[in-house]
C-alpha cells in the first residue's frame, strides 16, 4: 500500500531544517571529493536554509541572502534568542561562499572548506535546538 507523499510546507521551520541536513551531507562528501568550493558553497548554503527556518520561527520567509542576514541579526541575535557567535558564523559563510563561487581565480583550500563546514555543523545544530524549541508538538 503506497502512501501519498503530500509536498512539504515551505512555512515550516522543520522543512527548511529538512533541506539544510542533506545539504550539510553534500558539503561533507564534496569536501571528500576535494572539491573544496563546492564544499564551501554547499556548507553556506545548508546554514542559509537553517537560518530560513529560524526565522520562520518568527513568522517571516525572506527571498534575499542579505535580507535574511539582516533580520536573523535584528530579530534573534539583538533580541538574545540566538548568540551572536552563529551571526559571525552564517556571515563568515555567506563572504567564503561568495569568495568561492565569484573570485575562482582565488584558490579555496581544504581548511577553507573544513573550516565551512565545522560551522555550518555547529550553525545547523543551534538552529535545530531552536526550532525544537519554538515549533509545538
Amino acid at each position: 500500500d503506497e502512501q501519498e507523499l503530500l509536498p512539504a510546507d515551505p512555512n515550516a521551520p522543520q522543512t527548511w531544517m529538512d533541506l539544510a541536513l542533506p545539504k550539510l551531507e553534500d558539503a561533507r562528501k564534496t569536501l571528500e571529493a576535494d572539491v573544496y568550493a563546492g564544499a564551501v558553497s554547499q556548507a553556506y548554503y545548508a546554514m542559509f536554509y537553517a537560518c530560513r527556518a529560524a526565522l520562520l520561527t518568527q513568522g517571516l520567509y525572506l527571498k534575499k541572502h542579505s535580507a535574511t542576514i539582516d533580520k536573523f541579526r535584528e530579530l534573534l541575535v539583538l533580541t538574545g534568542e540566538i548568540e551572536k557567535s552563529y551571526l559571525t558564523l552564517l556571515g563568515s559563510g555567506q563572504t567564503a561562499r561568495e569568495k568561492s563561487d565569484y573570485e575562482p581565480f582565488t584558490p579555496t583550500t581544504r581548511a577553507d572548506a573544513e573550516k565551512a563546514l565545522a560551522s555550518a555543523e555547529s550553525f545547523i545544530a543551534r538552529m535545530q535546538t531552536l526550532v525544537e524549541k519554538q515549533t509545538p508538538a
